[in-house]
């Protein structure tokens, strides 16, 4: 292969990528709607009941938080375990 086409093929794939990133940015970007309810605080009431499964059905978020501020969870008693590493550097 030449320079010439080398650079023609970087420069295609290039564009081409940045074409699809672009056309892909569209669909995923949030309506200004959403997008200002998503940065405005909620109060814990404007949440819908949470399904935690058969043993404690629906519960709301204000039950969830409390009962996390009530039942903090638990210190590490020991000092944190160290990674394993299997093999490479």
């Amino acid at each position: 292969m030449s320079t010439r086409q080398i650079l023609l093929f970087c420069a295609a794939t290039f564009f081409l990528t940045l074409g699809g990133l672009t056309l892909l940015f569209q669909g995923a970007a949030l309506t200004p709607e959403a997008l200002a309810q998503a940065t405005t605080p909620q109060s814990m009431e404007s949440f819908k009941s949470i399904n935690l499964g058969s043993p404690y059905g629906s519960v709301s978020m204000a039950d969830l938080v409390g009962n996390y501020i009530e039942h903090p969870p638990k210190a590490a008693a020991g000092p944190a375990a160290q990674p394993t590493h299997i093999g490479g550097c």
